[in-house]
């Protein structure tokens, strides 16, 4: 497309000369080449489809974990009082001013007229008005499910104003910051609202994200479509294949497709098809805010008990549902909703006023401890699955990653001190690197000292870890 726009800029600065009525002939005629320039590769595609289509045998990593996680956990039975020295050493901590209320603003968007020939479809996404404009020649039929079916489907695709649907889609992509895993599947509800089947839904995901210019293709199995994408992240209890040393992951709308055998596919690429989704969340969070909810915690510390109430996106709760099983980096590097920070964070503030990093952390550490109730996610979910701290707010229970992430965040964000997650066999705990030394165990990354902090174990304070893991090999999450 940027090819065509440079040509055609190119070819009009050279007849500037020309009168206004050449120049409409000349500019028309140039479109009407741009379109059967665009023709001809989809054509071509097109082709390849009816051709070249191989077997491939389907694979999926159940968990990040080696072991089965522990049902119960050691307690600390006699609390150890911090000592007084080694408070006297630690600084006096700095809460970021930037933790304060604020009230979440939709931005909008200019209604569009309607347009002879298009259809215009309303639905919710996620408690999300909206309203999308496509063209009728978008509908096709598929009565069964071969390489010929898939290749016409195609060619009916290709053959409608794309360009205006895909601009529609951005909008929303813009308005609600979505990131890769949100806009797929926005786009493949806009497919299930314009045709009467997931098979039909799929291809037109996979042609949107095509003409987006993602790695994505499509398979089929046993008269079904499955939509393949080329994914930044390894992903758990997600089928995939390799091609070209490239892992094409089977996403499904509820982020599992972790029973999948053989699927029949295509080796070639659509030209310039070539980005590689990411399900990252680091620059800003998903805007979906409708449906705010609140829930209580309480927990105890040095002999006092404390109340709160946090608020969370039930909205966002909803979609973390569907979100596959990635890599522990992404729950710990994602950006937090505002309703989190208005709410959680600026209770929590007050507390930590005036007190040093050591004591500062072990009273966040203390509440990770005791204000969440701890079950393992099979026992929760019947499967393995990794809360973002929104989801570790509303579900009833968490477990140890989930604990390690929340903790994380709150390290960083009210203490303003680095933090990572310590990933062992069968448990995940947390360091925190401090500004002064700091006794107890700890361990060496990126020559920064990490001194351990478990959220998990309860009531032990900065630098106690587990009996079990204190010799136990550990991979970092940073």
């Amino acid at each position: 497309m940027k090819q065509g726009l440079i040509y055609i800029f190119i070819l009009f600065v050279s007849i500037t000369n020309i009168n206004a009525s050449e120049y409409s002939d000349w500019l028309a005629s140039q479109n009407q080449e741009y379109t059967q320039f665009k023709k001809s590769y989809d054509d071509e595609f097109s082709n390849m489809l009816k051709k070249q289509w191989e077997e491939y045998k389907t694979y999926n990593t159940p968990s990040a974990f080696n072991k089965p996680k522990p049902k119960t956990l050691p307690k600390v039975q006699e609390v150890v009082k911090v000592p007084q020295k080694d408070i006297k050493k630690s600084v006096i901590v700095t809460v970021p001013e930037n933790i304060v209320k604020e009230k979440v603003k939709p931005k909008q968007i200019v209604k569009q007229d309607y347009k002879d020939g298009y259809t215009n479809i309303k639905f919710d996404f996620y408690n999300q008005p909206i309203n999308i404009q496509y063209d009728d020649k978008f509908k096709f039929d598929l009565f069964e499910v071969n390489k010929n079916t898939i290749s016409k489907s195609w060619q009916t695709l290709s053959s409608t104003n794309y360009d205006d649907i895909i601009n529609q889609i951005n909008k929303y992509n813009n308005r609600y910051s979505f990131n890769d895993w949100a806009k797929y599947l926005f786009i493949y509800n806009i497919g299930q609202n314009i045709y009467t089947n997931n098979n039909q839904a799929n291809l037109f995901t996979w042609f949107i994200l095509t003409k987006m210019k993602y790695d994505t293709k499509v398979a089929y199995s046993n008269d079904e479509v499955y939509l393949l994408a080329n994914v930044k992240q390894k992903l758990y209890q997600v089928s995939y294949f390799t091609i070209d040393n490239k892992r094409y992951n089977v996403l499904k709308p509820n982020g599992n497709s972790r029973s999948m055998d053989s699927i029949f596919t295509y080796e070639s690429n659509y030209k310039d098809a070539n980005n590689v989704m990411s399900f990252d969340m680091t620059d800003k969070e998903i805007a979906l805010y409708s449906n705010i909810q609140e829930k209580s915690f309480s927990f105890d510390y040095e002999n006092k008990q404390y109340n709160l109430k946090a608020k969370y996106s039930f909205d966002l709760v909803k979609f973390y549902e569907t979100f596959p099983q990635s890599e522990y980096s992404l729950y710990y590097d994602s950006k937090k909703s505002n309703i989190i920070t208005s709410s959680l964070l600026v209770q929590l503030k007050p507390f930590l006023a005036n007190k040093t990093e050591l004591e500062a952390t072990n009273f966040l550490l203390r509440f990770v401890q005791k204000a969440f109730k701890y079950k393992t996610d099979d026992e929760q979910f019947s499967y393995e699955k990794v809360l973002f701290p929104e989801e570790t707010l509303y579900y009833p229970y968490c477990d140890c990653e989930d604990r390690s992430i929340i903790f994380v965040y709150l390290v960083k964000e009210l203490l303003g001190l680095d933090a990572v997650g310590i990933l062992y066999s069968d448990h995940m705990s947390a360091g925190v690197s401090f500004s002064t030394n700091v006794s107890g165990d700890s361990i060496l990354y990126d020559n920064k000292t990490y001194i351990i902090s478990d959220p998990t174990y309860i009531n032990a304070n900065v630098g106690m870890s587990m009996p079990k893991y204190k010799n136990s090999k550990y991979t970092i999450v940073k």
